[in-house]
């Protein structure tokens, strides 16, 4: 397996939910805050989207889905909150989320 190639192959739920933990670890980073504040608050509403999907995923466990709900919650306060405290205009959302080209940070 080649470290450089970022291909996995596993479950659907699986997959979102290791996709919403980017995202997460993503929103988090102060820089990606600073730089494109816009691109942070359509993270925030991907993650409280994916958060709500998961909740409702019939192969997780009822615990793992309550605990999922929650923070869906509170991942919703969170971006509307980020969204209120921004100081730009977006767009109409179409549903969906598209990252723009990698930057590398030095």
């Amino acid at each position: 397996m080649d470290p450089l190639v970022e291909e996995h192959h596993m479950p659907q739920v699986e997959a979102v939910l290791a996709g919403t933990l980017a995202l997460m670890t993503g929103y988090s980073q102060f820089l990606q805050a600073e730089a494109n504040p816009a691109h942070r608050i359509g993270m925030g509403e991907k993650i409280t989207r994916n958060l709500a999907m998961l909740a409702d995923h019939p192969q997780l466990s009822p615990d793992c889905r309550c605990v999922l709900w929650q923070l869906h919650e509170r991942w919703a306060v969170m971006s509307n909150c980020t969204l209120e405290a921004a100081d730009v205009v977006l767009a109409p959302s179409d549903d969906s989320f598209s990252a723009p080209a990698t930057q590398t940070l030095q």
